[in-house]
Order: structure tokens, then C-alpha cells, then sequence
């Protein structure tokens, strides 16, 4: 006897050769009733058993909803119930309900249902939102140059707020790959890099043997610029009196541009003697 099925017809007692009168047919929800075992009949000289059998249906309808958790916290609101399922199965059999692929969310484990007759039976599965890494990286590292922002771990779905703008003295960065972005199904990498300068500033100085002793005593000064990171050279200067000499100590003739604008030359002229 299925749930719900319709009550049995009270059992009478009727006289021999009286008209009996067969009971409507049963029913059960989510059944077929097979119809009674007599139809109309004359009442014979003995008791009288009537029967009925019910065979469940293939096509009862059933419900499966898909919920996928929020962006910021993890509740799973009604209104995200994004895709809503009819099935239908045989009754009083387990659903068939099944997950989704779903691009950034990972479906929870869930138990099959019996399908009511009534067609009242609902399967929830749930979805959790997967998070993805976001990283940076640098194509170039010139020294001095910003530390990489921490990279962090985004829900899918959820608004990426790209960092500031990198520095390195000397140097002009890219900007970043992208900018502010929505997160996606996967995890990302975001690089930047960085220009040399063509006008960072560093200095020539030119110091003049003293006349009372063999100190040395700055004469003039350049200002200079070139391109961040590679060598600049000094170029001596013709002074009367004087004669320009790379073997003095405290010579820097040439060195690299730093970003900084810190790099300085030093050029040394002896003082001549004549008779």
C-alpha cells in the first residue's frame, strides 16, 4: 500500500443474489491503481474478496536546485539558487539528481532522496566558490626598485583591486599587466617593468693640485646626466698651468649611472713646473 493511498472501501454484507456495486477506483499519488478485481456482480452464496494493486510511476516529477555560495561570506542566499532542475523518476526510487560543472565553484557532496509520489521532493546541492591565487612578478628588477607586492588568495567573482605603481630611482615603470579586475577561474599573474631613464643626473669633478703642497682642491663641477645603468665616462679638461693625471689616487674616470643620481667622477690635473 503506497503513502497516501486512498482508504479501503468499508467491507459490507450483502444477500445472496443482491446487486453489488464495486467501490470507484483507488488511487495513490504517483501510482497507477490496476482497477478492482470484479466489476458489478450479482451476490453468489459465499463471502467475496475484491482486490487492487497499485504500480508506481515512471515519470513522477521531483527537483533538484543548485546553490552556489556568496562573495564575501559563506552563505548560500535563495536568490542564488542559479539553476533549478524538474527531473522526474519512478516513484518511491532514489533521485537521480546530479552536479554541475560549474567554472570557479567546487559542488559539495550530497545524499539522493526518495521521490514522493506527491512530487513534493526537492535535492539541494551546493556549490562552494573557489578562491585563486593573484601574484606579481617583475620582467625586470633594477636596484632600488619597490619590494613586489604580497601576493593573496580572491574568491572567484570577486573585485581585485590591482596595487600601486612600482619605483625604481632612475627608471620609469610599465604599470602593471592589468588593471582593477574582476577574479576569474583561475589564478594570476601580473607583471610590470621597468625603463631606464635617459636623463638621470650625475656629477664631474675636477680638483687642481695646490700650490704650497700636494693636496688637491676642487676646481669645477659638471652636472651631467646620461642613461640610468650604464657607464659615463669623465673628459679631462685642458687647464693652463696644469696637466691632467689618471694615476692620482682618488681617480674615478669612469662608473655606472645609479638611479639615484649619487654616481660622481673625479678627474685630477698636477700642477706643471717650468724653468
Amino acid at each position: 500500500v503506497p503513502t497516501g493511498a486512498s482508504a479501503l472501501p468499508e467491507k459490507a454484507t450483502v444477500k445472496y443474489g443482491a446487486p453489488v456495486t464495486v467501490a470507484e477506483a483507488a488511487t495513490a499519488p504517483g501510482y497507477t491503481f490496476s482497477g478492482w478485481s470484479r466489476n458489478d456482480f450479482t451476490m453468489p452464496a459465499e463471502n467475496v474478496t475484491i482486490t487492487g494493486s497499485f504500480t508506481a510511476n515512471s515519470n513522477t516529477e521531483y527537483t533538484v536546485r543548485h546553490h552556489f555560495q556568496n562573495i564575501l561570506d559563506d552563505a548560500y542566499d535563495a536568490d542564488t539558487a542559479m539553476l533549478s532542475e524538474t527531473l522526474s523518476g519512478t516513484t518511491d526510487t532514489l533521485t537521480a539528481a546530479a552536479a554541475k560543472t560549474v567554472a570557479g565553484f567546487t559542488a559539495q557532496s550530497f545524499q539522493q532522496k526518495n521521490i514522493a509520489g506527491d512530487g513534493s521532493t526537492v535535492v539541494d546541492i551546493y556549490y562552494n566558490r573557489n578562491s585563486y591565487g593573484v601574484s606579481y612578478r617583475y620582467l625586470n628588477t633594477p636596484a632600488g626598485a619597490s619590494a613586489l607586492p604580497a601576493g593573496a588568495s580572491y574568491r572567484f567573482g570577486a573585485a581585485v583591486t590591482v596595487a600601486e605603481a612600482a619605483t625604481a630611482p632612475g627608471y620609469t615603470f610599465s604599470g602593471w599587466s592589468t588593471g582593477d579586475f574582476t577574479m576569474p577561474a583561475q589564478d594570476v599573474e601580473i607583471t610590470g617593468s621597468f625603463t631606464a631613464n635617459g636623463d638621470t643626473a650625475y656629477t664631474v669633478e675636477h680638483y687642481q693640485q695646490n700650490l704650497e703642497d700636494d693636496g688637491y682642491t676642487l676646481a669645477d663641477t659638471e652636472n651631467l646626466t646620461g642613461e640610468t645603468d650604464t657607464t659615463a665616462t669623465a673628459n679631462p679638461k685642458t687647464y693652463t698651468g696644469f696637466t691632467f693625471d689618471g694615476t692620482v689616487e682618488g681617480t674615478v674616470a669612469s662608473g655606472n649611472i645609479a638611479g639615484d643620481g649619487s654616481l660622481e667622477l673625479k678627474l685630477y690635473y698636477t700642477r706643471n713646473s717650468y724653468d
